[in-house]
């Protein structure tokens, strides 16, 4: 399987989603409407703990490194939901590729964060 990462590795599922392009409010301003693109993506979510008391605010953060497979359309500007507890969003912080020592793309790597 070189090239590819097991899907066995995948134990977790999310729903990747999009603000809507054309999402306008009573207002006429751009509104954050949120629409699902893709269901179900098979990952793995390994959760990095949490902290508080962020920049004078009592909120927990809680990070999170996922793994999805090559072929998903993820972007920054995405969240993912999980699929199990659709009340949980990871707010995306970044997206990388992740590859083999030959150049090749193993998978896809997101950093995220959740607010309690």
């Amino acid at each position: 399987m070189v090239g590819k990462l097991s899907t066995r590795l995948y134990t977790d599922k999310i729903n990747v989603q999009r603000i809507s392009d054309n999402s306008v409010d009573e207002r006429g301003l751009e509104s954050t409407d949120w629409s699902t693109v893709l269901t179900n993506i098979k990952c793995h979510i390994q959760n990095l703990g949490s902290t508080e008391n962020r920049s004078g605010r009592n909120t927990i953060l809680t990070n999170f490194i996922i793994q999805i497979p090559s072929d998903v359309d993820v972007k920054a500007s995405d969240r993912l939901q999980d699929v199990v507890d659709t009340s949980i969003y990871y707010e995306i912080d970044g997206v990388r590729k992740s590859f083999t020592p030959s150049n090749r793309v193993l998978g896809i790597v997101v950093t995220a964060h959740t607010f309690e």
